[in-house]
């Protein structure tokens, strides 16, 4: 019989939607040469997936890494017979790894990006080589492609999934789903990843946010 459990906590919703924000925000701000506000934005970012990771080890029983993490052959073989299921199924977990990973890459690239202004450039050109800078500029511009295209391919998934399956976009929203015979996960209270969000937060506005907050 199916019953209504708790699938997300709130530290996993506010992430999830707040990276959409923050993702959406960076590649307009960054098109349309709003440099300050976009690195003001990185480093929101930044505070946001560092305190995601740590909560993948330490949070929610769904929000941890070890918790999703699968085989190449259980992600073939959940795409070939898709359930409903606790959490992210097999498949969608290797598009989290690869979409926080290349994030990050973006973070750190953009800390060494030449942005043709002593202003506004990465924290670390200054303190770097001329071609490593150089090739943190290609690659924080190379990246942001790759990134958006697979966040379309994600939503895209999410959206198909959603209509043939179980509605995933609904409970990312509520945080709730109908299960048959499933256990409810070990919920750990949100409040501590917010904690950890507040003081990366701090930390990279007293190293660059007071500056950039200047140039408003």
């Amino acid at each position: 019989m199916a019953q209504r459990i708790k699938v997300w906590d709130g530290a996993v919703r506010f992430f999830h939607w707040a990276m959409v924000l923050l993702v959406a925000g960076l590649w307009f701000s960054g098109s349309e040469g709003y440099i300050v506000v976009h690195q003001i934005l990185a480093y929101c970012l930044a505070s946001l997936l560092i305190a995601r990771i740590i909560w993948g080890i330490w949070g929610s029983e769904t929000a941890r890494f070890s918790q999703f993490a699968a085989s190449p052959q259980a992600a073939i073989k959940y795409l070939g017979n898709a359930r409903p299921v606790v959490g992210h199924n097999p498949a969608s977990s290797y598009m989290i790894f690869t979409l926080m990973t290349l994030l990050l890459l973006q973070i750190i690239s953009g800390l060494a990006t030449f942005d043709n202004s002593y202003m506004s450039d990465g924290p670390l050109v200054a303190l770097l080589p001329a071609s490593w800078v150089d090739l943190a500029s290609a690659i924080h511009k190379l990246n942001i492609d790759i990134i958006l295209i697979l966040v379309t391919v994600h939503i895209g998934f999410a959206l198909w999934h959603s209509w043939r399956h179980d509605n995933v976009i609904k409970t990312m929203v509520t945080g709730t789903a109908k299960l048959n015979n499933v256990p409810q996960p070990v919920m750990q209270a949100s409040w501590r990843f917010f904690v950890m969000l507040a003081v990366f937060l701090l930390i990279l506005y007293y190293w660059q946010g007071r500056m950039l907050l200047a140039l408003l």
